[in-house]
């Protein structure tokens, strides 16, 4: 079904990150991940979330959160289309600016819950929503360099101290700084790093996989 979806979504040929990165996901590796901007970072983990979720359980198996509402929406639509063939999925948006009411019940019937660290933040601390961030295996940050930054930074070190300690975690962006690498690692356990440049892919701290 995966496989459909990818062609519907004009994904024919993977690009280096996805040939790296998608089969070191599969294996459950905690991955800080980095490529140019237009290279099929978002289809990489639409890829590694829709293989690993249990859709016969209705519960919230994987969050990724996102730094503005538009790329939330666009993320929810990209996994979507790729996993439009796999029965009862569940992937929706959780942003600012829409009815929180509202989020809580879809919250309760999504697999997969993309959305901004706000409104993510204010349902993982609700009482009954909190519960059912209990369920969640993968968590996924993209643009990770903002994600990281000063401005979400309090947010994003509360989120994921609200997640499972058992759970994959991948981060996701064009850039980093030293400072944004170490962050990230700090929240990973066990993790990678996986470089895309113009010339050639570099892989940080990996053990080899076949």
């Amino acid at each position: 079904e995966i496989i459909r979806g990818l062609t519907d979504a004009g994904f024919y040929k993977p690009s280096p990150i996805q040939l790296k990165a998608i089969p070191l996901g599969r294996f459950g590796v905690d991955l800080v991940a980095q490529a140019k901007s237009g290279t099929g970072k978002t289809c990489v983990l639409a890829v590694i979330i829709l293989e690993n979720l249990n859709l016969a359980v209705a519960t919230t198996q994987a969050v990724v959160v996102a730094p503005t509402r538009e790329i939330a929406v666009q993320i929810r639509d990209v996994i979507c289309t790729i996993g439009q063939y796999m029965e009862r999925l569940r992937c929706d948006f959780f942003i600012g600016g829409m009815p929180v009411n509202a989020d809580k019940n879809k919250l309760a019937k999504t697999h997969v819950a993309v959305g901004t660290p706000g409104r993510l933040l204010s349902l993982m601390r609700g009482g009954k929503t909190r519960d059912l961030f209990r369920s969640v295996r993968i968590v996924v940050l993209d643009e990770a360099d903002q994600l990281l930054g000063s401005e979400f930074a309090v947010q994003m070190s509360s989120i994921m101290a609200l997640m499972p300690k058992r759970r994959q975690t991948i981060t996701l962006s064009a850039t980093y700084t030293d400072a944004t690498i170490e962050l990230a690692k700090s929240m990973m356990n066990d993790p990678h790093v996986l470089r895309i440049s113009a010339d050639t892919p570099s892989l940080e701290g990996v053990r080899q996989f076949y």
